[in-house]
């Protein structure tokens, strides 16, 4: 049962992240003047609210996610066992669900995290972006058009989230079912 829990922890903070570190080698050194910069941009796009809304997206997310992939678990593990014990095995991963998603809920509440984001974005777009071409995305975003992309992103990410899950959860409910069974031949 442990196993369950803990793949169903890994699951879950795997398909929480968007897109995690994918090795990409930063393009270039920041300057002060490029940082300076980047924390003007940051500042112009409400970094900090867009990554705070990001978050809560997520964590909005988390119980159908926690329960397709428990259902999924109990499937895959359950094979074999009356409809009975596969109630009690989903009773009992149901036991663990609470502790993991207030973990969760604490860890996207983090005004720590939130700094340490905000940090590495600032620093992301000081070595990626020349000052110039910051100060042209400060101008874009100054702009008619650039303040409606703010103010619709919440939107769009929140929209293209539920897209994401759709397409992605089925993948890796499957990936899980596959991981269990394996367990389970073990």
């Amino acid at each position: 049962m442990k196993k369950i829990v803990a793949l169903l922890a890994a699951a879950l903070a795997f398909s929480c992240v968007p897109a995690a570190a994918q090795g990409i080698a930063p393009s270039g050194a920041a300057t002060a003047e490029s940082t300076a910069a980047a924390r003007q941009l940051m500042d112009a796009i409400n970094a900090r609210s867009l990554m705070q809304a990001s978050m809560q997206q997520a964590a909005a997310q988390l119980p159908s996610m926690m329960q397709a992939m428990t259902a999924s678990m109990v499937e895959s593990k359950g094979k074999g066992l009356s409809a009975a014990d596969k109630k009690a095995m989903q009773a009992e991963i149901e036991k663990a669900v609470p502790g993991m998603m207030a973990s969760m809920q604490k860890l996207f509440n983090d005004p720590a995290m939130l700094d340490e984001l905000e940090r590495e974005t600032t620093a992301i777009y000081a070595r990626n972006y020349s000052v110039d071409e910051m100060r042209q995305l400060l101008d874009f975003y100054r702009s008619p058009i650039g303040a409606k992309m703010l103010s619709t992103m919440p939107k769009v990410m929140q929209e293209s989230m539920v897209a994401s899950q759709k397409i992605i959860m089925p993948r890796i409910g499957k990936m899980v079912e596959d991981m269990t069974a394996n367990i389970v031949k073990k």
